[in-house]
């Protein structure tokens, strides 16, 4: 019987949320670690920190890096200072990485799509193409991880047959963030240009701050995700959370569910 994953974007989205949210899922941590190293980076270590939120338990993911410290990247829902911190990498090493990678299933696949939307969206952004595309806050290490350890993810949930992704309405806040680029408006270029042809819906919220992230929104879309107004009619399997970094005065967290047609 074919599976549903639903993605509920009531308290924004990025990638750090999803990857934690596909964790509490019940993804494998010595399995996605093991992929993680196949990309040529410095290695990683994913710590799931499980925590509870207005009661209810998830993930707050963090990466370390091999110093055992934090590696800073796209975060939503902290401070703009933060992103300010690592290095930059072409869209076109990122490629070259991930297709010399040699990821399972068609995990390497599905993160190409992803870094080409993204890419694609930066490049209309900022007037060049895709291939001049460097990326600054998605270039760095934790950032990459979030989005192939997604890849990894769902290409593992999709092993067992077919499985359609379905996208509640994103909601993001209002006001500005500083980034490497300066001080932007939210919902930053990036994400207003990936909202075309996506046939998602945006929220406005009144919260003064980020909730929807380039790579958060790059990955629903590069996964082919489809909008619908309200979680389906379907038998829940199993349900994850992932945290968001910042208290926003709401419930901070992502939610999937994972289940079959009913």
């Amino acid at each position: 019987m074919k599976q549903t994953l639903y993605i509920d974007c009531s308290a924004g989205v990025c990638g750090d949320m999803i990857l934690g949210a596909l964790i509490d899922l019940g993804a494998d941590i010595g399995f996605l670690e093991a992929e993680l190293r196949k990309l040529d980076m410095p290695p990683c270590r994913l710590r799931p920190e499980r925590g509870e939120r207005d009661g209810i338990g998830g993930i707050d993911l963090r990466v370390e890096g091999p110093d055992g410290t934090g590696w800073t990247g796209e975060h939503p829902h902290t401070h703009g200072h933060l992103r300010h911190h690592g290095g930059h990498r072409s869209y076109r090493s990122i490629r070259e990485m991930i297709e010399k990678s040699g990821l399972c299933g068609e995990a390497g696949d599905i993160a190409l799509n992803i870094f080409a939307v993204i890419a694609g969206a930066e490049a209309a952004v900022h007037g060049v193409r895709p291939e001049a595309v460097v990326f600054h806050e998605l270039g760095r290490a934790d950032s990459i991880i979030d989005i192939v350890g997604t890849a990894v993810c769902v290409d593992r949930l999709k092993a067992g047959g077919g499985m359609e992704i379905l996208c509640s309405p994103l909601h993001d806040g209002k006001g500005f963030i500083d980034c490497d680029h300066g001080r932007i408006p939210v919902p930053v270029p990036a994400v207003r240009e990936l909202l075309k042809g996506s046939g998602l819906e945006l929220v406005s919220e009144e919260v003064d701050t980020e909730l929807v992230t380039p790579s958060g929104l790059g990955i629903l879309k590069g996964l082919g995700a489809r909008g619908v107004k309200e979680m389906p009619r379907m038998e829940s399997l199993r349900t994850g959370y992932g945290f968001g970094k910042r208290q926003t005065g709401r419930f901070n967290a992502l939610r999937v569910v994972l289940g079959r047609n009913a």
